[in-house]
């Protein structure tokens, strides 16, 4: 029977929500949502029964149930959202699991992902896909039939195209625009912290949409200084400045709580000021309030502090990453009848295609030559990866029990095969027909042998947020990770020098004010009143070109000593500072975790099996 599962990723927003209900963002030209696809996932997984009825799992509530028929079924409030998406495409004789990664109520549109998953899955069983935007705006209005109220369209977009965006909202149909900065640039200046409390964002919503539409004046201007802000977050992120996207995701906050009461509590405002008092620009919280998840933007030096300060406030840290990808489908497919024979055992007589390969030497000996499609998947890093495998093993000469072993993984396309033995060869006496239902008996352990044998090393460094990819070894994702150390080196070191500029220009500030005082001194000299200012220029010049600021070894005057001092001293408190965040990024390089993938035996697709009579095999 046919089976689909359906995997995507929620969200968290960074600024613009709730302008994405129609028509909310007509009336504030140029409005956008910015958001971005976490590593948190939703999933539905939905199969033909071959009988009548429906069967449900909703794994996070513990929940199984069979209907005999739709109108049963909708009678059911656990089973409504289901219901509404089954209902659409008619369905019959099928079994529907669901499950979420992300916590109840968490903000993070993990049911609008879970929304898309259903329906995707939903789709392709009933013969027909919805894809992209269709898929969205399908999934919106099922909600909004179900919800009775409006449902916003954001939350639909990361699920299915992944990544960072800004969502624009245009008369006539909106434009997703991709974001051009590095996720794991993103994910070192971004933190994720679950309140405890769980939101449920139609009432907040509906309040703020009631309130524009009747004219409440501090919702209109609310949602107009929200609009604001989210275009700023796109034009911070579009430049890699954060600590400017920060000062919009503080805006977007300070108008968003403004508007009604409820937005924000006490467990929200206690987290926030956590992480602001431990160095974060700014926290916000994720959907449309009373609860649910935070998002914070943070110097990423501070995030060891944060994490910290947080422990102390509701809820817990959570442990989520930005991630590229959309929804994911995978497929098993019923073998039709006809092919049957070059895929999987016969059922009539219990054989299987044997067929023979030429060359070698002596008598053809019995193997099995099996080959899969292996997925290895895992939740946090978003990694999806699918490889074929191609294995033959030799079958034992008494009974034809394949020896999985002594497998040798092959190239099959190296071998010439053909339907017919070399006359001359002699085989090997074996009752073929206990070969052949052995050898199908054997398909069992081919599985167990490629769950055992095909684990995948993933590599993860939690300190820059990084995975590494498909058959990238640990020195190229070191060097990979090295490479991302010296780019926050340089954004530290930009930092540092508008620091020291500061300092330096309060010095040259102090210098002038006491330049002014030697000018009313008739004794002071037209050479004494300009030595300082060399001597600042010359500094600073030293100091951002990197080189170091020299003090003079012969002071002319213990006023200039005092101030080349300072300047020696500003520049030692430089360096020291560049050098040790260049230890903590280096030591922060070597931190690698590793992470093994294991497949499980439903991502194991098996598409050939057939015994293969060759000589000279090892």
């Amino acid at each position: 029977m046919n089976k689909v599962i359906v995997r995507a990723p929620v969200r968290a927003d960074l600024a613009g929500g709730t302008l994405d209900l129609w028509p909310l963002y007509l009336f504030h030209p140029g409005s956008r949502t910015v958001n971005v696809a976490v590593s948190f996932y939703a999933e539905s997984e939905v199969s033909e029964t071959g009988g009548p009825g429906i069967e449900i799992h909703l794994t996070d509530d513990g929940y199984r149930h069979r209907y005999d028929s739709l109108s049963e079924m909708a009678a059911d409030p656990k089973a409504a959202l289901l219901h509404r998406a089954i209902e659409h495409f008619r369905l019959t004789g099928i079994k529907v699991v669901t499950r979420t990664d992300a916590p109840r109520g968490s903000g993070l549109g993990g049911s609008s992902a879970l929304s898309i998953t259903l329906v995707r899955a939903l789709s392709e069983i009933a013969g027909d896909p919805v894809e992209g935007e269709d898929l969205i705006f399908l999934v919106r209005d099922l909600e909004t039939r179900l919800l009775g109220s409006p449902a916003g369209i954001q939350d639909y977009y990361p699920p299915v195209f992944g990544g960072l965006a800004a969502l624009r909202l245009n008369p006539g149909g909106p434009e997703r625009h991709g974001i051009g900065t590095p996720l794991q640039t993103l994910g070192s200046h971004m933190l994720m912290h679950y309140t405890g409390v769980a939101h449920f964002s139609g009432t907040n919503n509906w309040e703020l949409y009631k309130g524009h539409i009747e004219g409440d004046e501090a919702v209109r201007q609310g949602l107009g200084s929200i609009a604001a802000a989210a275009t700023e977050m796109e034009r911070a992120l579009e430049a890699g400045q954060f600590e400017a996207a920060g000062d919009a995701l503080a805006d977007e906050w300070r108008h968003r709580k403004s508007m009604i009461a409820g937005i924000s509590t006490p467990e929200i405002e206690a987290a926030i000021q956590a992480g602001l008092g431990a160095g974060a620009w700014a926290g916000k919280v994720c959907g449309a309030g009373g609860g649910g998840s935070l998002v914070f933007l943070l110097p990423p030096e501070r995030r060891e502090d944060v994490i910290r300060a947080l422990s102390a406030a509701p809820g817990r840290t959570l442990d989520v990453t930005p991630v590229a990808h959309g929804l994911t489908v995978e497929r098993e497919r019923a073998t039709p009848a006809s092919s049957r024979g070059r895929l999987q055992a016969r059922s009539i007589d219990g054989s299987i295609e044997q067929l023979y390969v030429a060359g070698g030497s002596g008598e053809y000996r019995p193997f099995v030559l099996a080959e899969a499609i292996v997925t290895h998947t895992e939740s946090r890093s978003g990694y999806h990866h699918s490889t074929a495998r191609t294995y033959i093993a030799p079958l034992a000469g008494t009974d034809g029990i394949a020896l999985w072993q002594q497998a040798s993984l092959i190239d099959a396309d190296q071998l010439e095969i053909r339907a017919t033995p070399d006359p001359d060869r002699k085989t090997a006496e074996i009752d073929r027909e206990v070969l052949a239902q052995n050898a199908v008996r054997s398909q069992d352990g081919f599985r167990q042998f490629l769950v055992e044998n095909e684990r995948v090393l993933l590599f993860h460094n939690p300190a820059f947020s990084l995975y590494s990819e498909p058959a990238e070894t640990r020195q190229a994702f070191i060097e990979r990770c090295r490479e991302d150390a010296r780019r926050q080196l340089e954004q530290e070191q930009e930092r540092l020098e508008s620091t020291f500029r500061r300092r330096f220009d309060q010095l040259r500030e102090r210098s002038e004010r006491e330049r002014r005082q030697y000018e009313k001194n008739e004794e002071s000299t037209d050479a004494e009143k300009q030595e300082i200012n060399v001597a600042w220029g010359q500094a600073l010049y030293n100091l951002t070109s990197g080189r170091k600021s020299a003090v003079a070894d012969a002071v002319p005057t213990v006023r200039e000593g005092d101030y080349l001092d300072n300047i020696a001293q500003l520049q030692r408190t430089w360096d020291r500072e560049l050098e040790r965040l260049r230890e903590e990024l280096n030591a922060k390089v070597e931190s690698i975790e590793e992470i093994s993938i294991t497949p499980s035996a439903k991502n194991i697709e098996v598409t050939k099996y057939l015994i293969l009579w060759a000589a000279g095999f090892p």
